[in-house]
């Protein structure tokens, strides 16, 4: 009698049936760099506003850090990716672009604030988040922009970088000194720490000029007071339009004291407005090394600026220590607690959350390019 294998051939089908349809419900390994589980940094950076011309740079240099790190195989496997929100300079705004980047966008970190004013509103949200904040552009000002658990600057202490100008101010040319400053924490310890030192030095207080408002002043009354007080040296904290108004409105009014700025102050000077800047002592402490401009000049065919470079280590930094830790809340703890390498060398910060150290150079801008001071 010949054996029936029907139901048996049927048993076996369904049996292949349920083991296909169970395997192909199961989460595949990823066959792609992280895609998985990505780390998604916020950006909080200025596309527009006065601060816009900055933010490309800095937006270049975070590009070229995330291009490098995925290129390599990613950190740690998971891929990295960057969400960017336009502060437009404004610190409402500001805030507004991180509330997106956190609570819509989930983000695992955030850099950005690039001016002092767009990064204090940041600073407590972070804390109260628990989501790590790196400002890639700027100083620690004790008193004034101190940092707290979750927040990081990418300079040092800005008294420090300040106090570069000293051997400066101790020529016997120096001998009345003033400081036309925008009213901002920025702004307010320049002249604090120029004050120091003239004092320090023997050359008494300085004049403290504050000003308010963007493009907004002829600075004639300021640049009349200061010639009336004699004074010799004058430091100029602005940006934008405001340095060329100054420097126009004192050639006018035949004032021409030494001037000292800081690098960038003066990116709106254009053509034959590039005059005005011939003899002025420049702060430079935007210095890359050879590779980072290489590799900047490279993907971009200019060369970089504006904190370019602490925006590409803050990618990495942030990046590290996301891949390093298990919770977002762990993110600032690793970051205060270890040392980080790129291209640029190695970055630490100290207990207070600032880098331990920014190279400073004293320039003098000649023939429309900066070189050193002799």
């Amino acid at each position: 009698m010949k054996k029936n294998y029907t139901w048996i051939w049927i048993l076996l089908a369904l049996a292949v049936i349920g083991l296909v349809l169970y395997f192909s419900n199961q989460p595949s390994k990823p066959k792609t760099l992280g895609d998985s589980n990505p780390i998604t940094i916020g950006a909080v950076i200025s596309l527009t506003g006065p601060a816009g011309n900055q933010g490309e740079y800095i937006k270049k240099g975070m590009d070229l850090a995330v291009n490098e790190i995925n290129k390599n195989g990613g950190m740690e496997g998971r891929k990295v990716s960057i969400v960017y929100e336009d502060d437009k300079t404004n610190p409402k705004d500001a805030v507004s672009a991180y509330d997106r980047l956190v609570h819509v966008s989930k983000v695992n970190g955030v850099i950005g604030g690039l001016w002092d004013f767009t990064a204090q509103p940041i600073m407590p949200l972070a804390l109260s988040n628990k989501i790590a904040f790196i400002s890639p552009s700027n100083f620690r000002i004790e008193g004034g922009f101190d940092l707290n658990d979750q927040s990081f600057v990418m300079l040092t202490d800005f008294n420090k970088v300040i106090r570069g100008l000293e051997n400066y101010l101790k020529r016997d040319d120096v001998k009345t000194i003033a400081v036309v400053h925008f009213k901002s924490t920025f702004g307010t310890e320049i002249a604090k720490t120029i004050n120091q030192i003239s004092t320090e030095i023997g050359k008494g207080s300085i004049i403290d000029e504050p000003y308010a408002g963007f493009g907004t002043n002829d600075y004639r009354t300021t640049i009349a007071k200061l010639k009336q007080a004699k004074a010799d040296t004058v430091f100029l904290d602005m940006v934008d339009v405001d340095t060329v108004t100054f420097l126009t409105q004192a050639k006018s009014l035949d004032f021409s004291p030494k001037f000292i700025t800081y690098v960038g102050s003066y990116d709106a000077f254009k053509g034959d407005n590039k005059s005005l800047l011939e003899g002025i002592v420049v702060l430079n402490w935007e210095k890359s090394n050879s590779k980072f401009v290489r590799a900047y000049r490279d993907a971009y065919g200019i060369d970089p600026a504006k904190s370019a470079n602490n925006a590409y280590d803050a990618v990495f930094v942030l990046a590290e220590a996301i891949a390093k830790t298990k919770t977002n809340a762990d993110v600032a703890g690793y970051i205060s607690s270890n040392k980080f390498k790129t291209i640029n060398g190695e970055v630490q910060f100290l207990a207070t959350h600032e880098v331990s150290s920014t190279p400073v150079e004293i320039d003098v801008y000649k023939g429309g390019a900066l070189v050193p001071l002799n």
